[in-house]
């Protein structure tokens, strides 16, 4: 094969990026599609192997990078994503690149949301309820322990803020989106 031809094959096909902040930290993830296959890359690290075995409309997320196996339980909320990996939950904010500048012009003339409502990522049962009306709660500290497909999955609080309302009680059976808990 010549130098052209292999250059050509490696060249992009499509590259998709995305502004993904996780707390504090904002990250650049840019999903390269080539002749080969599809690569992920993170800021400006090196390009690894991605594979999606499955996408479930529940939620469910597999996929295999750089040869590992990883699953995840990924649902909408109010203010972006909640991903279930490992049992832990973590808030996400995924944007396209226009999405993302878009957001970035109009920060500076949007004020805070007053309240903010927990929800469920996915339906479950409700294994504890960890606060209570009134209650000062900071942030990641666990409001709500959720059971879904067999894990025990932890929801916390996003920022610090006062329980306005608890919607639910433990034993209870929950559907995905339904407010849970509500900060103001």
């Amino acid at each position: 094969m010549t130098a052209d031809r292999s250059s050509e094959l490696d060249r992009p096909l499509a590259v998709t990026r995305y502004r993904v902040r996780v707390g504090d930290q904002e990250t650049t993830v840019a999903i390269v599609e080539r002749a080969a296959g599809l690569f992920v890359r993170l800021d400006d690290g090196p390009e690894r192997p991605l594979e999606i075995l499955a996408r479930l409309a529940d939620g469910e997320l597999s996929v295999v990078l750089d040869g590992e196996l990883l699953r995840a339980l990924v649902g909408e909320r109010e203010a972006g994503r909640m991903i279930v990996y490992g049992g832990r939950s973590v808030d996400a904010t995924v944007l396209d690149e226009r999405a993302a500048r878009l957001a970035s012009a109009a920060a500076g003339s949007r004020r805070a949301a007053a309240e903010a409502a927990i929800r469920a990522p996915m339906p479950g049962l409700v294994v504890a309820v960890n606060v209570e009306p009134g209650q000062a709660v900071t942030r990641g500290m666990t409001l709500v322990v959720l059971s879904a497909m067999k894990m025990q999955n932890e929801l916390t609080a996003r920022e610090a803020g006062t329980v306005k309302e608890v919607h639910v009680s433990a034993g209870q059976t929950v559907d995905q989106n339904q407010v849970l808990v509500t900060l103001a």
